[in-house]
């Protein structure tokens, strides 16, 4: 127990030595903005921008939004600067794309993957589902970021997997 209290106290010496120069930046300020974001995502996004190194600052890359589609909350912030581009295009409604590969899971939910490049798999396994490779498959963004993905007038909820 006696050996704990020089170690805590050489460190709260070294947090001492640290304060001033932490001070100068303004460091604390741009991290107390970023705790007043309500949004999960932006804040993390936040948190980030204002932890990164002054000196380097990349350049965000143009993004398609169709390459967002599915892709929700921490995700999002890992992809993004929360500086730049706050109102990027909208992202679509709705995307369509053929089939290329079926596989099914365990339980038997289908994981689609389509020309694109997206993996999208059923979130429940319901009655019969036709699906063949080849097929153009239509996903839908619904509400509360839902998704369903249609074939043949018939419709699936889905989950974007990659």
């Amino acid at each position: 127990m006696n050996k704990v209290y020089p170690a805590l106290l050489a460190a709260s010496l070294a947090v001492a030595a640290i304060q001033p120069a932490l001070a100068d930046d303004d460091l604390s300020k741009r991290i107390a903005a970023c705790t007043r974001e309500q949004d999960d995502a932006k804040r993390l996004a936040c948190f980030d921008h204002a932890a990164a190194p002054r000196a380097q600052k990349p350049v965000a890359a143009k993004v398609d939004p169709t390459e967002e589609f599915g892709v929700h909350g921490s995700e999002l912030a890992r992809n993004r600067d929360a500086g730049d581009d706050a109102k990027q295009d909208s992202a679509p409604k709705r995307i369509e794309a053929k089939v290329t590969a079926i596989e099914k899971r365990a339980r038997g939910e289908l994981v689609v993957t389509l020309d694109n490049g997206q993996v999208w798999a059923q979130k429940e396994v319901g009655a019969y589902f036709p699906l063949k490779v080849g097929d153009p498959a239509t996903i839908l963004a619904g509400s509360l970021g839902s998704y369903r993905l249609v074939v043949a007038n018939r419709a699936t909820p889905v989950t974007r997997v990659r």
